[in-house]
């Protein structure tokens, strides 16, 4: 991962930060995925990366349903999260996400049609939104209004 200061973007990166693929690796077995599926995380293709509202976290997300929660100054692997792809399928896309506006809480959009909220601090699922018919391709918050917005065909309004 490269940082750069925008203001100085001609000046290249001012950090480059390495991801441990090991790290990536345990906390995947760790997670019960299969020997297989615990390999490819860290070769997996990412598809986006967020900052939380300090900067202090990096979700990045990556195909085979995979959030990983990076340390923002040194890339160190602090929380994974895997999205849920219904009863008995594997997810094989990167999943929506994003972080609450207070930094507590990682959403995550499901291929199910589900969202599931995970405790930033300890990884734990909180809770399950229900309501939609297909994958959640998009998750936002709004950091005014309490709200979380969510699409998959249809879009929806959550008040958090």
């Amino acid at each position: 991962i490269h940082l750069y200061d925008a203001r100085l973007y001609g000046g290249g990166p001012f950090a480059d930060l390495k991801v441990g693929r090991d790290a990536i690796q345990q906390e995947a077995q760790r997670k019960g995925l299969s020997l297989r599926n615990a390999l490819d995380p860290s070769k997996a293709e990412w598809h986006s990366m967020k900052f939380n509202t300090s900067g202090k976290q990096l979700l990045v997300t990556a195909k085979q349903g995979l959030a990983l929660m990076l340390d923002g100054f040194d890339a160190s692997l602090t929380k994974m999260f895997v999205a849920e792809g219904g009863p008995g399928v594997t997810p094989r896309e990167a999943p929506a996400a994003c972080f609450t506006p207070d930094d507590k809480t990682v959403i995550l959009g499901n291929e199910d049609g589900s969202i599931s909220c995970w405790n930033a601090n300890s990884g734990s699922l909180e809770r399950k939104l229900e309501g939609h018919v297909g994958r959640v391709g998009c998750v936002a918050a709004n950091r005014k209004y309490a709200q979380l917005a969510s699409s998959c065909t249809n879009t929806a309004l959550w008040i958090w």
